[in-house]
């Protein structure tokens, strides 16, 4: 990033893996793998909102645990013979709690004016550096907004 610093844009803040950046200027999203790369990036006083949201499947954690427990006891009461369904229901119940496990995760969306939006999940970082990011977003939007009004009023004045 620093190859493209703007002038007199400095380096407030990076997540781990470096694919989101903070400057005093702008966020900037830059995502890339073997199959598609993608680049968002956002002029501070073009921000409108900031989101961080969780999505789950509970779904797959009801039948988790309804098969798992209704396997445990099909498997207890068969403990003589004939326990492949309650063999199988746990089993069943297990994987449905490993996919619930699995497909859990945490969403920052960041929101232009009526322009782009940034959107990454929060794996690899933790919850006080998701609340840091946006904490330190409002605030360097807030001294960018405050800073081009003040060149505004000077040059009108």
């Amino acid at each position: 990033m620093e190859n493209y610093l703007l002038e007199g844009e400095e380096l407030l803040q990076h997540s781990p893996n470096n694919v989101v950046v903070l400057t005093t200027h702008r966020i900037r999203y830059h995502a890339v793998n073997s199959s598609h790369a993608h680049l968002v990036s956002v002029m501070l006083e073009k921000v409108s909102s900031c989101e961080v949201r969780y999505q789950s499947s509970p779904l797959l954690l009801i039948l988790g645990v309804t098969f798992g427990v209704l396997g445990g006891i099909s498997l207890l009461q068969s403990m003589f013979g004939g326990g492949e369904i309650g063999a199988a229901g746990l089993l069943l119940g297990v994987i449905l709690l490993l996919c619930y496990v699995i497909t859990r995760k945490h969403i920052v969306s960041i929101a232009s004016d009526g322009g782009a939006r940034i959107g990454f999940e929060t794996s690899g970082m933790k919850k006080e550096s998701v609340v840091s990011l946006i904490n330190n977003l409002e605030k360097a939007k807030h001294e960018r907004v405050t800073t081009l009004a003040r060149s505004a009023n000077a040059v009108y004045a």
